[in-house]
């Protein structure tokens, strides 16, 4: 089952107000993915099927990130697509689990930012340090998947590192680009789970087909033997 993440990654809230007013015919624009979309997805998916992740996404909310990125880490059937970009918070969720990239993509990933703020000197401090507190926070996703130093990282992300998919690679945040034969069996995985359950259904079909005839030919026998 695929599950694209585009757009900015938004709070649950935003996403039920965006469809509540795309439903009304407010012409929205653009891509929003929340936890939300995760959960109905994962309701979905069908048993023993694996949830293929693709993510083409600049980011967007910080703790609807972490959320998604939880729920896709404690799960051992999902694997993970950076097709263009993965940035910011995106970028979060793309240390979920097994991953490959596109030849051309690229992982962003940088310092927590916010907006709106305003007081004292005091305020400002406080944000400063909470701030602060949530790099070391999401640092701890790029440290898990790379296996890096967390001041390695932080270094990397107060810098806003930009990294295309051989260096993604190389740092340990992608496991391996998507070569040609990856994609082709990517296309070919919905031709192919459409013929195993076709298949699947044929032979249940013939095995009853079976057992029916059987159970005549037993009939029929004793039948003849009454007769005898």
């Amino acid at each position: 089952m695929i599950l694209s993440i585009k757009g900015d990654i938004v709070q649950d809230n935003v996403k039920r107000a965006v469809n509540y007013l795309r439903d009304w015919g407010y012409p929205l624009v653009g891509d929003y993915f929340a936890p939300l979309d995760l959960h109905e997805a994962l309701d979905k998916l069908p048993m023993g099927d694996r949830l293929e992740v693709k993510i083409n996404s600049g980011g967007g909310d910080v703790e609807a990130g972490q959320e998604i990125y939880e729920e896709l880490r404690k799960r051992n059937d999902v694997d993970i697509e950076v097709q263009s970009m993965a940035a910011s918070a995106a970028s979060i969720i793309a240390m979920a689990g097994p991953s490959t990239i596109s030849p051309v993509g690229m992982i962003m990933i940088h310092n927590v930012s916010t907006y709106g703020v305003d007081g004292n000197h005091k305020d400002m401090e406080k944000m400063a340090e909470v701030l602060r507190n949530f790099d070391e926070a999401l640092a701890q996703a790029y440290v898990q998947k790379t296996g890096r130093e967390q001041s390695e990282i932080l270094k990397l992300m107060d810098k806003e590192t930009w990294l295309p998919a051989n260096r993604a690679v190389e740092l340990g945040f992608i496991d391996s680009i998507a070569d040609e034969s990856q994609l082709f069996a990517a296309a070919l995985n919905p031709l192919n789970s459409k013929y195993d359950t076709i298949l699947s259904q044929y032979e249940k079909a013939m095995a009853d087909q079976k057992a029916k005839e059987e159970t005549k030919n037993e009939l029929l026998k004793r039948i003849e033997e009454l007769g005898a």
